[in-house]
């Protein structure tokens, strides 16, 4: 059994898009895999706009809706507020139920979190402290834009502080046309962490074109993923 939790330096940032395409590129080199996102807001349940809907149908899943996503909340506010406001307290045992689940049926399980590490969930509970629960290492996605060098280094500061283990940090292309620091940031990174840098996603003009996010994924991250899942060894 293996997985990984993928969390971000902050929300849109392209999580759903960096699990999606890891998840469907493993699939094609033969892996059995699931991806989860536990907790969502700003979607009702099984709406077609929402992240785990669109994890399911892009990699895709035969997994139920309700293993993939635990908790979805219609406010698109952090989800620990948006379940306070419809009465509902996330329960970590509940999360953790449906992950063992997928953990029994698959041979990789992707976690996928919501915004950033320190996003609060329940009282006094934050991404942080599911992703310990869940004892994964994390995959940090982050922006390819400026700022991304300082928001990068503070999620990997705090996850290490926790004592969270790290695999690694991919650089996701949000926007079709990149700033000045791009040519810059995965080296800068690259020197001022210990944190593996897998790589970057480019930009992906139609994200539901599954095809073309495989070949991202195969360009940008396919040597860090044949090393970290141990293809062909």
């Amino acid at each position: 059994m293996a997985g990984l939790f993928i969390t971000g330096t902050d929300t849109g940032v392209g999580k759903t898009i960096v699990t999606a395409g890891i998840a469907a590129y493993l699939k094609e080199r033969g892996f059995h895999v699931a991806a989860m996102k536990p907790v969502e807001s700003g979607c009702l349940s099984g709406a077609p706009e929402s992240d785990s809907v669109y994890l399911k149908k892009m990699i895709p899943l035969a997994d139920d809706l309700d293993l993939i996503n635990t908790y979805a909340f219609e406010p698109a506010l952090a989800p620990g507020l948006a379940a306070r406001l419809e009465g509902v307290e996330i329960s970590f045992d509940r999360i953790l139920e449906n992950f063992h689940r997928l953990e029994l049926l698959h041979r990789f399980v992707l976690v996928e979190g919501a915004g950033g590490l320190r996003v609060p969930l329940a009282p006094g509970r934050e991404v942080g402290d599911l992703i310990a629960a869940m004892k994964l290492p994390v995959l940090v996605v982050a922006r390819m834009a400026l700022g991304t060098v300082n928001h990068s280094l503070l999620t990997l500061e705090a996850l290490e502080r926790r004592g969270l283990p790290v695999a690694g940090l991919v650089l996701n292309c949000v926007g079709k046309e990149l700033d000045a620091s791009a040519r810059y940031n995965a080296e800068l990174l690259a020197d001022r962490s210990q944190a593996p840098v897998w790589g970057v996603l480019g930009h992906l003009d139609k994200i539901r074109d599954r095809p073309a996010l495989v070949a991202k994924v195969r360009a940008g991250l396919g040597a860090a993923l044949e090393r970290y899942f141990k293809i062909g060894s």
